[in-house]
């Protein structure tokens, strides 16, 4: 009985680590158009999406408009069969579909006020394959954030942004196993609070740069004394990170541009257990008529755990957690008014061993957006 009980508090374990990861702070960015670009968006940030990646690039966008999004991500995190021999799974599975929602307008001195609802992080699963002791084991994560901001063009080559975001995160998980007097069933809500400072320069007509800068928050959770995990400082809230965004995109011909982009996220504001991270952002566009838009890109998103705290998570090996993704994505505009947006996006992480067991672990991800202006 003491080695289930062990086996039911690894497979909780497990559940909620997987959960962390995947509500990486910049893990889910909104916008098909940004997401072909592979994120590299901080210096374009052309359309109401700029309410995440640079609020300063509202200021050039001066009709009133709509857009509404959707992510949708699915992954598996699968090993072989020596997990489930070891620990009576060897199956994570993870689906959301998550929305964007924005609108902005021009008014007093030409300042553009823009406001937006989204969902940056979240995901439910559950446990597969569990062993027979094990009633059930799910759960669900989400991270919505309520936005408003400013922006104004300060001259003919610089404007400058300003958002407020209300970060609300929601967990939930049931475990059930009354064979061995495990019930786990809760809900719990909580609130974080952040700026959001943008700036962008664009010295000549072809090139444009950018500054961002996002203040971090840390969202604690209500303790849950029926949770057997709650314990874990990680499970009852998450910190998001002070970041540095640099960005730079570059109009090579009429047809063609190239964007870059840094990101520092500096977990340490808050001395948790999570590492200051780097991550790269590359991005193309390719106008192939006046209607059609092609793109590619590529960013990064390491892992964040330090490694002083790697035996915390004894599941599994940490350095699956260093993702990298491809994108490809396509606008099409309808109208000057309308104008729709698809990109796709996969992980092309290598799989890792720890212990003999083989971990896979795969993401792909889906966006969609539609906006409409009133000219």
């Amino acid at each position: 009985m003491k080695k289930i009980r062990i086996l039911c508090f690894t497979v909780l374990l497990s559940f909620a680590f997987v959960n962390l990861s995947y509500a990486k702070s910049h893990f889910i960015t909104p916008g098909a158009r940004a997401g072909g670009y592979g994120t590299a968006f901080a210096a374009v940030a052309d359309d109401l999406t700029a309410i995440y990646y640079n609020p300063a690039g509202l200021a050039y966008q001066k009709d009133t408009q709509i857009m509404a999004s959707l992510f949708y991500i699915n992954y598996p995190a699968t090993a072989n069969e020596k997990s489930l021999a070891n620990y009576g799974s060897d199956k994570y599975s993870t689906n959301a579909a998550v929305p964007f929602l924005a609108f902005s307008t021009k008014f007093y001195c030409d300042t553009v006020i823009a406001a937006g609802v989204y969902a940056i992080g979240g995901g439910g699963g559950k446990l597969e394959n569990t062993p027979a002791v094990i009633e059930k084991v799910e759960g669900q994560q989400s991270f919505m954030v309520y936005n408003i901001s400013l922006a104004k063009q300060l001259t003919d080559k610089i404007s400058l942004g300003l958002g407020f975001d209300a970060i609300q995160m929601q967990d939930k998980l049931v475990a059930k196993a009354p064979a061995i007097d495990i019930d786990v069933d809760y809900n719990r809500s909580a609130f974080g609070f952040q700026g959001n400072l943008g700036i962008m320069y664009k010295p000549v007509e072809k090139l444009s740069t950018a500054f961002v800068v996002r203040t971090g928050t840390y969202i604690g959770l209500p303790t849950e004394p029926n949770s057997a995990l709650s314990y874990l400082e990680y499970v009852n809230g998450y910190t998001y990170p002070l970041t540095l965004d640099f960005g730079v995109a570059y109009d090579i011909v009429d047809e063609f541009t190239v964007a870059a982009g840094i990101t520092r996220n500096k977990y340490s504001w808050n001395g948790v257990r999570f590492q200051d991270t780097t991550q790269i952002r590359i991005g193309t566009e390719f106008r192939a008529t006046e209607k059609l838009s092609l793109h590619l890109g590529f960013y990064s998103d390491p892992n964040i755990i330090k490694d002083t705290y790697r035996d915390s998570y004894r599941l599994t090996n940490l350095d699956m957690y260093n993702m990298k993704y491809f994108t490809a994505g396509i606008e099409y505009n309808f109208t000057d008014a309308l104008k729709a947006g698809l990109s796709l996006t996969h992980s092309f992480t290598n799989p890792v061993t720890k212990d003999g067991i083989r971990y896979k672990y795969e993401v792909n991800l889906g966006r969609f957006d539609i906006s409409y202006k009133f000219l």
